[in-house]
């Protein structure tokens, strides 16, 4: 994973040009879980080792696509030392989460909860260094998302206190971008656009299940890593699914233009 991370570092000088509007500061926050067991819905097709690739390669590809979108700080919640170590690698402040345990994995996917909390403390971290930060909530495993779409979206995301972006079932959230952290409050979890959406949040989509489909792939299960194949990836995820034992999913993923 060393090279990867490497070669896909982004350059901090590079990725100033987008301060939000008006100047104000724009921030990402990611969380990762630990990665025992990492993304085990994908065993089928992909061993333990490389799952864990995977979920480091996925987030790299969501880091490197924020910062060239404009994003000046990203903020890594992890209880995972491998995770914290490649989020340094990228230039990402990594934040404990202390509340992270592996008997606590299921609970993240059934009511959200300690992922929330997590999300809060990634907030709390990236309005504490820059108080009136514009802080976008990103999914970690993003990595057809590309940074000209992100872009347009931060920019759309700009004329609404709360806005976000669902994933590809519609059901779920892709990113959450808050303008005003004065209510950090975060609704992932089960049916989280639909909470979102009930919190205030405005759908950036409108509706559309056709817009910026590279910004809704997050990767669960094997038909999300089948679909975000054909999207195209990210150099440091197609690195690790440029395996022929994995055919079955379509052709080899080609590293998107961005």
């Amino acid at each position: 994973m060393q090279d990867r991370r490497s070669a896909t570092r982004p350059d901090p000088l590079g990725a100033s040009a987008g301060a939000g509007a008006g100047g104000r500061g724009l921030a990402a926050v990611l969380a990762v879980k630990d990665l025992t067991d990492a993304k085990s819905r994908l065993s089928p097709v992909l061993s333990a080792g490389a799952r864990r690739d995977l979920v480091l390669a996925m987030m790299t590809d969501t880091v490197v696509a924020a910062r060239a979108a404009g994003v000046d700080d990203v903020v890594v919640v992890t209880p995972d030392a491998a995770v914290a170590a490649a989020a340094a690698e990228l230039g990402a402040r990594a934040v404990a989460d202390d509340d992270e345990h592996p008997s606590t994995h299921d609970s993240w996917a059934r009511d959200g909860g300690p992922l929330n909390r997590a999300y809060a403390r990634g907030i709390a971290a990236a309005s504490d260094r820059s108080p009136g930060t514009r802080v976008v909530v990103l999914q970690a495993d993003l990595p057809t998302a590309r940074h000209d779409h992100l872009r347009e979206v931060l920019t759309m995301s700009a004329a609404h206190s709360r806005s976000f972006v669902p994933d590809r079932s519609g059901a779920g959230t892709a990113m959450l971008i808050l303008s005003d952290t004065a209510d950090v409050a975060t609704r992932f979890g089960l049916d989280s656009a639909a909470a979102h959406r009930a919190g205030g949040a405005v759908d950036l989509t409108d509706g559309d299940p056709d817009r910026w489909p590279d910004l809704r792939a997050d990767v669960d299960t094997v038909d999300d890593l089948r679909v975000a194949r054909a999207l195209g990836v990210g150099t440091a995820t197609a690195r690790v699914l440029d395996d022929g034992s994995l055919s079955s999913l379509g052709a080899t993923p080609t590293p998107h233009a961005s």
